[in-house]
């Protein structure tokens, strides 16, 4: 039973009139009739009395039909809307991870109000994971995409795309003297202790750290690492170490914490969006 013959019949049915029916469906009148007739065949009884001088009528059998008929073409509108908003990526489901800093990027909270624009249907599952944690997931399928940190590498299969680029502030205690410099030379933190979450300590961080010494003319001292960044601004809060930290970490708002921009020494961290090469599902693709 094809839809174009109940297609047919519904829009008879309304006219009960085969002329303007025809019209309305862009048909010659002989054409929708064979259609009408395939479906009588193909149903075994007949729908419509068609009367030589009276309009065409529904018969008992078309009465019932017809409404059968009309949730059977809805349903199937339905059903191609459905493939098509999923073919576009607007439908469907995608597992998100972040570290804590994108938080505060804004690029995150971008991309999920993308996710709620109206006209799409997008679910999305979101949770905050470290740098590690997220590319194993993402290798593995547990996730779909990931906010963190760049890396120099990935795991195969996974990629990753720059979304922001930011400034490195230094993060002090707003007791130091320090937090009266408008920008921190370099050389003024030699007697500080960094501290930095221990994900980020082989990659950017360590690199920071060790390129603010050399700029300074020192040997760094190091605490013992955090789990994340807002970790590390609560031992700067506490007057127990300085952070260097992205510039977006300026909106959150720890007692005893002042940020400072570094006075000789520029340096940039970027938040990439990470994901798995050939991603198939169009709702990731649309993420």
């Amino acid at each position: 039973m094809e839809l174009r013959w109940l297609e047919s019949f519904v829009t008879v049915a309304e006219e009960l009139h085969f002329a303007r029916a025809a019209d309305r469906l862009h048909l010659a009148p002989s054409a929708l009739s064979a259609q009408v007739r395939a479906l009588e065949s193909h149903l075994g009884v007949r729908l419509i009395d068609r009367g030589r001088r009276t309009r065409p009528a529904l018969t008992g059998a078309g009465r019932l039909f017809l409404e059968e008929a009309r949730q059977t073409l809805a349903q199937a509108a339905r059903a191609e809307a459905v493939g098509r908003q999923a073919g576009r990526g607007e439908l469907g489901h995608a597992e998100i991870a972040y570290v804590a800093s994108a938080a505060f990027s804004g690029v995150l909270t971008d991309v999920l109000t993308r996710c709620a624009a109206p006209g799409t249907q997008l679910t999305v599952q979101v949770r905050e994971l470290e740098t590690p944690a997220q590319l194993e997931a993402l290798a593995c399928g547990d996730i779909d995409v990931g906010f963190l940190r760049w890396r120099p590498e990935y795991p195969p299969g996974v990629t990753a795309t720059c979304l922001l680029g930011e400034e490195v502030v230094l993060a002090l205690p707003t007791g130091s003297p320090l937090a009266e410099c408008e920008a921190v030379p370099a050389a003024e933190l030699r007697h500080e202790r960094f501290v930095a979450p221990h994900f980020d300590e082989e990659y950017g961080c360590r690199d920071q750290i060790l390129e603010v010494a050399e700029r300074g003319g020192f040997t760094p001292q190091c605490a013992p690492p955090v789990r994340d960044f807002i970790a590390a601004l609560t031992l700067v809060g506490g007057g127990l170490a300085v952070a260097l930290v992205p510039d977006s970490l300026r909106r959150v708002r720890i007692p005893g914490v002042t940020y400072r921009s570094l006075a000789d020494v520029r340096l940039v961290t970027r938040l990439v969006g990470a994901y798995r090469k050939g991603e198939a599902s169009p709702a990731v693709r649309g993420v």
